[in-house]
């Protein structure tokens, strides 16, 4: 029994750290999303001021993989009706007319006070091959491309797909209705009520554009390192010449004699043993002729004091 217990606490902790972990994976790539596909409730108000049609859209918002500051870059938006509701004609369109998506994309940066450009896109789409008649199913919205620029500073922006406008562009000659403006079909909002009022929302990672100068800076000094190189002959001899600090070399015996004419005196300690005087050998010379001298005095005196022999 406490072993059958142990076990089944064991996976039910292993269950619950499961289930948190997916959780926070999902939570994690939510956050830091790029594309963002949402089916998003719209009330859509006819142009001509009709009855307003709440209808679900699948709304996917793409953005760059990253961006730099200061640089336009591209996001695209693809709004698309379900077809388990009716989402009608308000008029009757004409073969030959094409349909034109004007949406609504906010753009936040962060860190709060940076701003991102985003660009207000009216994409028209293909001419239609066949008329449709009022009340009939509209057809397709062509998908939307803008351009977004962070302001320098910015760290991320988060792209947000809002409100939309869907209007007709009659075809050529077909009277007093060409004209350059558009005619409004519908007017969408997000709505206000249902399960279905999150709307689509990307992020796009920033970074700075401060390293763009370096590489600049850094290719800059190769030039003025060849040009410095190229005054440089090839064939040049280089001649070394040595500077003396002291007289020239000649001249050295003349310094040598003058050290010998002006040794100061000192006897031999100094260098200068013939000029201290006297040899020694004159004195020992003299002190041996006068020993010779008294052994020799001696001698003769010697001989004069002894007696006479009969």
């Amino acid at each position: 029994m406490l072993k059958s217990k142990a076990r089944g606490r064991v996976a039910g902790r292993a269950a619950a750290a499961g289930v948190v972990s997916a959780g926070l994976l999902l939570g994690l790539s939510a956050l830091g999303a790029r594309a963002d596909t949402k089916t998003v409730t719209y009330t859509c108000t006819p142009g001509t001021g009709g009855t307003a049609v709440t209808h679900d859209f699948t709304v996917t918002l793409t953005a760059s993989t990253s961006a730099v500051t200061g640089t336009q870059h591209t996001a695209t938006l693809s709004i698309v009706p379900l077809t388990t509701s009716a989402f009608p004609a308000p008029v009757e369109i004409a073969s030959g007319a094409a349909i034109e998506l004007q949406p609504s994309v906010l753009a936040s940066a962060l860190p709060a006070g940076m701003t991102a450009g985003v660009s207000t896109p009216s994409p028209t789409g293909a001419a239609l091959t066949s008329a449709v008649a009022a009340e009939g199913s509209m057809p397709p919205l062509p998908m939307a491309t803008l351009t977004v620029t962070p302001s320098t500073g910015a760290t991320s922006v988060v792209l947000t797909a809002k409100d939309f406008k869907i209007s007709m562009v009659a075809p050529a000659g077909t009277g007093t209705t060409t004209t350059t403006t558009p005619t409004l079909l519908y007017n969408c909002v997000v709505a206000a009520t249902g399960a279905n009022t999150a709307p689509a929302v990307a992020t796009i990672p920033v970074t700075n554009a401060s390293a763009s100068p370096s590489a600049s800076a850094s290719a800059s000094p190769s030039p003025s390192a060849s040009a410095s190189a190229s005054p440089t002959p090839r064939n040049t001899r280089t001649v070394y010449e040595t500077v003396f600090a002291s007289p020239t070399p000649s001249k050295t015996k003349k310094t040598k004699s003058a050290q010998v004419e002006n040794t100061p005196g000192g006897g031999a300690a100094t260098g200068g043993g013939g000029d201290a005087g006297p040899d020694a050998r004159l004195f020992v010379l003299t002190g041996a002729a006068l020993m010779l001298a008294a052994g020799a005095g001696g001698l003769v005196l010697r001989t004069r004091r002894r007696p006479v022999r009969q």
